[in-house]
């Protein structure tokens, strides 16, 4: 068993204010892009531009669902287009500016294009077998249809993400420090999963971000750690990471969100099915310019319903902390990886309440740091310290 590490020094007083700064603008600026494409989805709609644009994309193809695909390729792509300076100042200027950004501009346009294209052809697939269905008389109601679509979307998304998503930005290898790879697979092992897929994604090619994350469902789950936390973290403090993210595949994370995300869905559909016909100008739901009041009323709902999502996905990374604690059994390195985390990512530890609540789907970091911290003190001063069976020290 590694030694634990004993804590890193907290941010001073200008790393603070430096660290604050970040936070707050990226949330002001993430903000404005959010009421941005609300924006632009009201004025596609009620100007009459995505009903010309379905005319005269009618006029030239009989089909209804090249119409269909015409629009929604049209509209993603535009919206995406009208907001990349949000995008370039979030994503690159911003990260430039306080050390993140490794890409040249080119290379990161480049990106950019590519996870545009992958959007609009997951929304051109999703939105012209709901539309189809949605012109068939029969069935329930339109709402409804839209849901079961999308929620067959997410699943299927989730599962190939890994497999033909992520290869397109980045690569993944095994963890290439053999003591590492051997120290985590034994972390593996102990948490009943000896075969579970760990691998290391280049991500320092791309940013100084450190992070860890388990993705996938069936059959398509891994468990990746940057390269970049694994050269800023000692070994103690990666166990802990890793354990926290083995905490998410052993708990069923993905799973559970998946199942909350349905849920939570079907709710946004039945409210999108009560507002959509008493905003709309009378057109069908089955006409394909229909289509931005539809995600203005659904992306909508999704932003005002942050604190619930948010919520949800606070409660697993905090089951997901506690499972590594006790998994790894060392809690002063978990203190440590928390406050290393705040200089190598720049973390405002302490925000007020109402901001983790509305914005955060982590618990903040100090809320994190103290609760490792009060096993930490009681393991210095003698008492049992979190070792095996985590999944009872789970609430």
């Amino acid at each position: 068993m590694m030694l634990p590490v004993t804590g890193v020094a907290p941010l001073t007083a200008a790393e603070l204010v430096r660290a604050r700064n970040y936070l707050y603008g990226d949330l002001l600026a993430g903000t404005l892009a959010q009421v941005g494409t609300l924006a632009l989805l009201a004025l596609a709609y009620w100007s009459g531009v995505a009903a010309r644009l379905e005319g005269a994309l009618a006029r030239r193809w009989r089909r209804r669902w090249v119409v269909t695909a015409g629009v929604t390729a049209a509209l993603i792509a535009g919206v995406e287009a009208l907001l990349l300076p949000f995008s370039i100042y979030l994503g690159y200027v911003r990260e430039r500016e306080f050390g993140f950004e490794r890409m040249p501009a080119g290379a990161w346009l480049g990106q950019w294009a590519v996870s545009v294209l992958v959007t609009v052809a997951a929304a051109v697939l999703v939105v012209a077998v709901a539309w189809g269905w949605l012109r068939r008389p029969r069935g329930p109601r339109w709402w409804v249809k839209l849901w079961v679509v999308v929620a067959a979307g997410v699943v299927f998304g989730v599962a190939i993400d890994p497999i033909l998503i992520e290869p397109l930005f980045n690569h993944f290898t095994p963890v290439r420090d053999a003591a590492v790879r051997a120290d985590l697979s034994a972390l593996a092992a102990r948490a009943g999963i000896p075969h579970a897929s760990i691998e290391e994604m280049d991500a320092s090619r791309q940013s100084g971000h450190t992070n860890a994350y388990v993705v996938g469902i069936l059959g398509s789950q891994r468990i990746v750690v940057y390269d970049t936390l694994l050269a800023a973290q000692p070994r103690a403090e990666i166990e802990f990471v890793v354990g926290h993210e083995i905490g998410h595949y052993v708990l069923h994370h993905l799973w559970k969100g998946v199942g909350f995300t349905l849920l939570f869905l079907l709710g946004v559909f039945a409210v999108a099915g009560a507002l959509v016909p008493r905003w709309s100008r009378g057109e069908p739901i089955a006409a394909a310019s229909a289509l931005p009041l539809v995600l203005l009323v659904v992306l909508g709902v999704v932003y005002l319903a942050a604190p619930l999502t948010n919520g949800f996905a606070r409660w697993e990374e905090h089951q997901a902390d506690v499972y590594g604690l006790r998994l790894s059994g060392q809690p002063c390195a978990a203190v440590a990886s928390f406050e290393r985390e705040e200089h190598t990512d720049l973390i405002y530890p302490d925000p007020p309440e109402w901001v983790v609540a509305w914005f955060f789907n982590h618990p903040s970091q100090q809320e994190r740091i103290d609760y490792a911290a009060r096993y930490c003190i009681s393991g210095a001063r003698g008492a049992a310290a979190p070792g095996a069976a985590p999944h009872q020290f789970v609430r």
